[in-house]
C-alpha cells in the first residue's frame, strides 16, 4: 500500500472531549489521511481516539506531560505522508481545509511549510491591517492567521493550531526544538524561522481553514500571569536563537517591551504590566544564556533525539 500524501498530527494532553470533536471532524471532512495521536494524559483513552478516527495510530505517552513540543516529536516518528500536518486538539477542519492545504503544496512556487487560516468566530477578524505572519526589525510579530486575503501569501511563520511541513524539510531540521516549556509559546514560530533560515518558503492559505474552539488550559488560564510569564521568556530565547543573543533584533524588542509599560492606561495597569514584563525579560535572559549564543544558530537540531527523527522520516 503507497504511503499516503498527507499525515495530520494531534497531540494532546487531558482533553478527551476536544481529541475526540477534533477527531470526528478529520474523520467527517478529510479524505485518504493517516492520522497519529500521541496521548500524554495520565489515562489510556485509545478507545475514544479510534471510535472518533477509525485507523489512527494512538500514543500513549503519559512522561511527555507538560511538553508539547516532545509530543510533536513523538509523533513524527511515526508518519508516512510526504506533507505533516500538525492541528491542535481543540480545534476543527473545515470541509475544505485538505484541499485548501494540498492545493496550497501544490503551488508554484513550491511551499515548504503552509500556515493554514485559523478563525476565532470574531467579528471583524477577517481584516487584518498588518502584513500577516511577519517577523518585524523591532522583534515583535504580527499575526492577522484569522483573516482571509485573496489568496495564498508568503509569511514568516504561522500558527501552530493548523501548520504544516513537507516531511523531507522536517527531517531536514530534525523536528522541533522540545524545550520551549511551560504554555510552549514560539516553539510554532521557531519551527517557521527555521525553515526561512534553511531558504524555504512558508505561505498562509486562507482556504486551509479550522475553526478554532479553545479548551481551558491544564494549569492556569490563556493570558494570565504564567502565561505571559512564559511568553516573554520564550519569545527572547526564540529571537535570541533566530538572530543571536546579542543582536539589535534582541535589543529592540527588549526596548519596545519595556516601552509599552509605559503605554499601559493607568498607573495601576502599568504597575501590574511592569511586574510581568520585568521579571519576564530577566527569565527570558538567563534561559537565552544557557540556550543560544552570541551568533544565530544552525536551523539544523542535532543530536540522537533528531537523528531519530530522521531515520524516522527518511525511511
Amino acid at each position: 500500500m503507497p504511503d499516503p500524501l498527507l499525515t495530520v498530527c494531534v497531540v494532546t494532553y487531558e482533553r478527551t472531549a476536544f481529541l475526540v470533536r477534533c477527531l470526528a471532524s478529520l474523520a467527517a471532512h478529510a479524505g485518504d489521511v493517516e492520522v497519529v495521536v500521541v496521548d500524554a494524559s495520565a489515562r489510556d483513552d485509545r478507545a475514544a481516539a479510534e471510535t472518533a478516527f477509525p485507523g489512527a495510530q494512538y500514543v500513549h505517552r503519559p512522561d511527555l506531560a507538560g511538553w508539547m513540543t516532545r509530543s510533536r516529536n513523538a509523533a513524527l516518528l511515526h508518519v508516512h505522508g510526504d506533507v505533516v500536518a500538525f492541528l491542535d486538539d481543540d480545534v476543527v477542519i473545515s470541509e475544505g481545509w485538505q484541499s485548501g492545504l494540498l492545493a496550497a503544496f501544490a503551488a508554484t512556487p513550491a511551499p515548504d511549510a503552509v500556515a493554514g487560516r485559523t478563525r476565532n468566530l470574531q467579528p471583524g477578524e477577517e481584516t487584518y491591517e498588518l502584513p500577516i505572519g511577519r517577523l518585524r526589525e523591532d522583534g515583535t510579530l504580527t499575526a492577522g492567521f484569522a483573516s482571509l486575503p485573496a489568496g495564498p501569501v508568503p509569511v514568516d511563520h504561522g500558527i501552530g493550531a493548523n501548520m504544516s511541513f513537507r516531511r523531507e524539510m522536517i527531517a531536514r531540521l530534525g523536528g522541533f526544538r522540545d524545550d520551549y516549556p511551560g504554555t510552549a509559546m514560539r516553539e510554532d514560530t521557531d519551527m517557521f524561522l527555521r525553515v526561512k533560515q534553511l531558504g524555504g518558503l512558508t505561505v498562509f492559505a486562507p482556504d486551509a481553514v479550522v475553526d478554532h474552539l479553545p479548551a481551558p488550559h491544564v494549569k492556569g488560564r490563556r493570558f494570565d500571569t504564567r502565561y505571559k510569564l512564559y511568553g516573554r521568556r520564550n519569545h527572547l530565547v526564540l529571537l535570541a536563537r533566530h538572530a543571536g543573543l546579542g543582536s539589535r533584533l534582541v535589543r529592540r524588542w527588549i526596548a519596545a517591551d519595556l516601552r509599552a509599560v509605559g503605554a499601559a492606561g493607568g498607573l495601576g495597569r502599568r504597575m501590574q504590566r511592569l511586574g510581568v514584563t520585568v521579571p519576564g525579560i530577566l527569565w527570558g535572559i538567563g534561559a537565552a544564556l544557557r540556550q543560544a549564543r552570541p551568533a544565530p544558530l544552525a536551523p539544523e537540531r542535532q543530536g540522537p533525539a533528531a537523528d531519530a527523527i530522521r531515520l524516522a522520516l527518511r525511511r
